[in-house]
């Protein structure tokens, strides 16, 4: 949406929210932006379940190695993860479509591909940074230990 449409409409360039289709979006409850994350999260994980499950197969059948199924379950993650952000990002994603909510810049514009990925994928490996945190915090030595120290490789040069 160009600033000389909202110009014209009487409004300050810097108006109050996104204008789309010549009319103003009010803001999408927290409830619906909610519902629209949990929903991508479930797709995110039945799409990452599915290759997954197909990889497994193809290992049971002796078409591919079960290296190559680690692989896959190993990469089907992210990469399930980047093709739902730059759906967020350049159009909408499908959590959002069922929820009928958009994300927009304050302009009107798209958040974009790279915004949008990111935003994702930070988004998606939290869970996994939370649970690597507490497994660290769980598997740490006790305090009571010896002190470590840090010497020199080798002996210091006398002068």
């Amino acid at each position: 949406m160009s600033s000389n449409y909202r110009a014209q409409a009487g409004l300050a360039v810097n108006g109050p929210g996104s204008w789309r289709n010549r009319g103003p979006l009010t803001p999408a409850p927290s409830v619906r932006r909610w519902w629209a994350r949990v929903l991508d999260a479930v797709f995110v994980l039945f799409f990452t379940g599915m290759l997954i499950g197909i990889a497994l197969a193809l290992a049971a059948v002796n078409i591919i190695s079960i290296d190559d199924a680690t692989k896959v379950a190993l990469i089907g993650y992210p990469l399930t993860a980047l093709v739902f952000g730059a759906l967020y990002g350049c159009t909408v994603s499908p959590g959002q479509a069922l929820c009928g909510v958009v994300t927009l810049k304050h302009s009107g514009r798209r958040v974009g591909f790279w915004r949008g990925t990111t935003r994702y994928l930070a988004v998606a490996f939290f869970p996994i940074t939370v649970v690597l945190l507490i497994w660290t915090i769980f598997d740490a030595p006790t305090l009571d230990l010896d002190p470590i120290d840090v010497y020199y490789r080798r002996a210091p040069q006398v002068w």
